[in-house]
C-alpha cells in the first residue's frame, strides 16, 4: 500500500509539472529566487507568519489564499501577452517575476502608506507586481481586471529594454485589462464615458494629470489609441514593431511610419475619424 502510494504521489508529482500553471508551494527560505526590493521587503514584513509562497515557470508567488488561481491567471496573462507582443524573446530568461496577492484591506491599506501611493488596487515597480486580490476582502476578484493591467506592466518589462512614452504603456496596459474583462462594444462604451482628452497633450505627457477626471481621460484616451493601433488583423502584428522602433529612441512621428503614416498630422487624421465612427 505503501509503495503504490508513493508510485501515486511521484505520478501526480510528474503530471503537476507538465503544466506551466501549476504552482509548487515552498517556504520562504526555499523560493529559487529571493532578490526582493525594499518594497517586497515592506510587503512580507506585515503578518509574515501568514504569507505562502509559491514558484511557477515564470513567477513566483506571495499570497494569503487563492494562490492557484492567482498562479494559473498569470501564467495564462503571460502567454497571452506574450502573443500581443508578437512572442518576443524572454529578456530574463529564467529569471521570475514577483507577484504579491494581497488578502485583507488593512494589510494593503498599510503597505500603500509605506510606499506613499494611497487609493490604488494594484502597483508594478521593475519585476515586482503588488496588488490586493480580492473585490472587498473576502471574495476572490474572478474578473482580474486589475491583475491583467499591472501584469501587462510586469510582462512588458521582460520583453522590452528601453522605455516607452507614459501614454503608451498606461494604454497598452488598460487596453489589455479591460478587453479581458469586457466585450469589444462594452470596451468601447466604457472608454467612451470618458471626456475627450488632447491626443498633442497625451503624447508629450510625461506625468499624470493632476486630477480623477483627467486621469480617467488619460488613461481611456491612451487605451482607445492602442485599440486603434491594433483594431485588424494587420494591424496588431505593427505594434510590437512600433513599441521596439520607441524604445529604441526613434520620434512618435518616425515610429508611426511603421502603419504608413507620413507624419502626425496623418496620424491624427485617420484617428479622429476612427474615434468618431466606434466611439460615439
Amino acid at each position: 500500500m505503501r509503495i503504490l502510494l508513493l508510485s501515486w504521489l511521484l505520478a501526480v508529482s510528474a503530471w503537476a509539472g507538465t503544466f506551466p500553471d501549476t504552482l509548487v508551494e515552498k517556504p520562504l527560505a526555499k523560493l529559487s529566487d529571493q532578490d526582493y526590493s525594499d518594497w517586497g521587503k515592506l510587503a512580507l514584513a506585515g503578518n509574515s507568519e501568514k504569507w505562502q509562497h509559491g514558484e511557477t515557470p515564470h513567477f513566483v508567488i506571495h499570497f494569503f489564499k487563492s494562490g492557484q488561481k492567482v498562479a494559473t491567471r498569470a501564467e495564462e496573462f503571460y502567454a497571452e501577452i506574450r502573443e500581443f507582443f508578437g512572442n518576443r524573446t524572454d529578456l530574463l530568461g529564467n529569471r521570475k517575476s514577483h507577484i504579491f496577492a494581497f488578502q485583507k484591506e488593512q494589510d494593503w491599506d498599510r503597505f500603500c502608506n509605506g510606499i506613499q501611493m494611497r487609493g490604488i488596487a494594484g502597483v508594478t515597480r521593475g519585476n515586482e507586481f503588488f496588488y490586493i486580490a480580492t473585490t472587498d476582502g473576502v471574495r476572490f476578484d474572478s474578473k482580474g481586471k486589475v491583475q491583467a493591467h499591472e501584469m501587462t506592466h510586469l510582462v512588458f518589462n521582460r520583453f522590452y529594454a528601453g522605455q516607452v512614452p507614459l501614454w503608451l504603456n498606461e494604454g497598452i496596459a488598460e487596453y489589455f485589462g479591460q478587453r479581458k474583462t469586457s466585450s469589444t462594444a462594452d470596451f468601447r462604451k466604457m472608454m467612451s464615458m470618458a471626456a475627450n482628452y488632447d491626443v498633442d497633450r497625451l503624447f508629450s505627457a510625461i506625468r499624470y494629470p493632476a486630477t480623477p477626471d483627467e486621469i480617467r481621460a488619460f488613461y481611456a484616451e491612451s487605451a482607445i489609441v492602442v485599440d486603434f493601433l491594433t483594431y485588424t488583423a494587420d494591424r496588431k502584428p505593427l505594434l510590437p514593431k512600433f513599441v521596439e522602433a520607441l524604445t529604441t529612441g526613434q520620434s512618435l512621428e518616425k515610429a508611426l511610419n511603421v502603419y504608413g503614416f507620413a507624419d502626425i498630422e496623418a496620424f491624427k487624421s485617420a484617428y479622429a475619424k476612427f474615434r468618431k465612427t466606434r466611439y460615439k
